[in-house]
């Protein structure tokens, strides 16, 4: 089991010779899940004032970002303007230029896949995914939607299963069952962030003691699993929220190669990826 927390993630280099042209830059942003955690993507928590805004920028590769509560417009020369509120997904369009300004205070978590079949395939929205000049747009829990733009310049997805591509989604924790974490894992939880209420995660594999342990989740704070195994999820908070990244399940999950985050013995793995900056 690793386990990141907003309060030990390490501040993003704000230099310009360590960061790409076209890097998403607005805001306060701390690197939540670092590339050396061995989960097929980085994890940034960017957090933006109303008004702050990017004049332009481009996605170098098929990332996606979640805006966890305020709101953001994203516009671009002759594709139209799209607002994205709390509780929304965007995977903006590879190589299209956009302005992003923020309409309001706004969490936005920002997910760019490392990869490199990850960064070739587009992401696999919920179903329910709007389609418009700018990428692609899912309300939380959206039953179907009709496309409210045409669709322009936005690739199609390819013939691979969608499971095999990175899989955003906001999961609502509801009633006593004791199985969600189960039932996460099978669908090829990489990780989940906890943004609202608060969990209980225990686990068991064969890292642990004998009788398993146990962590606290509240907000800022994200797991992601072994595949060898086992985690139980005890909502302490009724409707409590989960942002989650799944995948095809079979992303890097050795807790000795990975870097970043804890163990479940107590230890750390790659102190200097989650040291204050």
């Amino acid at each position: 089991m690793q386990i990141f927390t907003l309060f030990e993630a390490r501040m993003r280099a704000s230099d310009a010779d360590r960061r790409a042209p076209s890097d998403f830059i607005p805001g306060f942003q701390p690197r939540l899940l670092a590339a050396a955690a061995g989960l097929g993507c980085t994890c940034d928590y960017v957090f933006l004032c109303a008004g702050e805004r990017q004049p332009e920028f481009s996605a170098d590769c098929h990332e996606w970002w979640a805006c966890l509560r305020g709101g953001l417009r994203l516009s671009s020369p002759g594709r139209g303007s799209l607002l994205v509120g709390g509780g929304e997904l965007f995977a903006p369009a590879p190589g299209v230029p956009m302005q992003v300004q923020a309409v309001a205070d706004t969490i936005l978590v920002r997910a760019v896949p490392q990869g490199l079949d990850d960064a070739a395939r587009p992401v696999a929205m919920p179903a329910g995914a709007w389609h418009c000049a700018l990428g692609a747009l899912a309300p939380a829990g959206a039953e179907g939607g009709a496309p409210t733009q045409a669709l322009a310049d936005v690739p199609d997805a390819d013939d691979r299963p969608a499971q095999q591509a990175m899989r955003p989604e906001f999961v609502q924790l509801d009633g006593p069952a004791d199985d969600w974490g189960r039932r996460l894992q099978a669908r090829g939880l990489r990780w989940a962030l906890c943004y609202r209420g608060a969990i209980a995660l225990h686990w068991q594999g064969a890292l642990v003691r004998a009788g398993g342990d146990m962590a606290f989740l509240q907000p800022g704070t994200l797991y992601a699993p072994d595949a060898h195994e086992s985690c139980r999820l005890d909502v302490l908070v009724p409707g409590t929220g989960l942002l989650c990244c799944f995948g095809p399940g079979d992303a890097p999950h050795d807790g000795v190669a990975c870097g970043g985050g804890r163990r479940a013995d107590g230890h750390a793995v790659g102190c200097a990826a989650l040291a204050p900056a």
